[in-house]
């Protein structure tokens, strides 16, 4: 459970069957089933660490030629009051309900000694989220946003055309799929756990997202799970829903004209990834 909590806010892992393809990049370009120019996929990683700004040849180009650009969630048209309603868990739930006194405890001392956040700020919030304020504490930020914000930012400036593929609610539902007692002992988890064997998963996970490995990545994530339930939960509502919606509605927009997708790299490889998906529609999908 601890591992998936950690790395929710910063990528996602597919959990889906490893078939003989390899997916050793985080850059692809679409073409071929009619279209008139390619359009590109990206696989982002929400950090604002330097290493991942350091793009391989192509990248920066097939975005700045790029007339649409495609991310998860079009900031501009995030809706704020349901994004705030849903981070709220049922009344009858909170953060003494859901840990014992000695757990409270831990939590509370640790986000008043190493977050300097009292706890009770985050009180009736989903613990998932709360979790990642630990998970996410130090890692590195040299860039001013993440890289996904980066390639937003840069196509506002362009004036392209910028799309969501999903929506608010989308990506809050499936948070919320976890029931809120399994969140919790993530945060527990990742507050017992923290400055230990998550630091070198983080620089392991770096190191593959650097090289594009993503075969590597999926080995890293199903290897470490032992909660089946967690596990099912995870494939299905975080990967395979949302990677369905990503190839359905980028669809239209890669007809229209050339798009530079770009979404958590955990989207791309696996049988249901968004590469997969969007060559059984009939499009050439290849690394570059």
């Amino acid at each position: 459970m601890k591992k998936h909590i950690i790395y929710l806010g910063i990528i996602l892992f597919q959990l889906a069957a490893i078939g003989q393809e390899k997916y050793n990049s985080l850059f692809w370009e679409i073409s071929g089933n009619g279209l008139s120019v390619p359009s590109y996929l990206y696989g982002t990683m929400h950090t604002q660490d330097d290493r991942v700004f350091q793009f391989k040849e192509g990248v920066m180009d097939a975005f700045n030629k790029a007339d649409i650009y495609a991310m998860e969630l079009n900031i501009d048209s995030v809706d704020q009051v349901a994004l705030l309603s849903k981070l709220i868990m049922d009344s009858t739930y909170s953060l003494k309900t859901l840990l014992t006194k000695e757990e409270y405890k831990l939590v509370s001392d640790f986000f008043r000694d190493s977050l300097g956040q009292p706890l009770f700020m985050f009180e009736k919030m989903q613990p998932l989220f709360t979790t990642q304020m630990v998970s996410l504490r130090d890692l590195e930020a040299q860039q001013d946003e993440a890289l996904d914000i980066y390639f937003f930012k840069e196509a506002k400036q362009q004036k392209k055309q910028t799309i969501g593929l999903e929506k608010t609610i989308e990506q809050i539902d499936a948070f919320s799929a976890i029931p809120y007692e399994m969140q919790a002992e993530g945060l527990v988890d990742a507050v017992k756990n923290y400055g230990k064997e998550e630091e070198l998963d983080m620089d392991t996970m770096m190191k593959y997202y650097v090289e594009g490995n993503l075969d590597e990545l999926l080995k890293m994530t199903t290897e470490s799970e032992e909660d089946e339930e967690m596990a099912e939960i995870f494939n299905d509502v975080f990967l395979v829903k949302r990677n369905h919606n990503m190839a359905n509605r980028a669809e239209p927009f890669i007809k229209k004209g050339s798009t530079f997708i770009a979404v958590g790299a955990a989207h791309l490889p696996g049988e249901e990834g968004v590469i997969e998906l969007l060559r059984k529609k009939g499009y050439t999908v290849i690394a570059k």
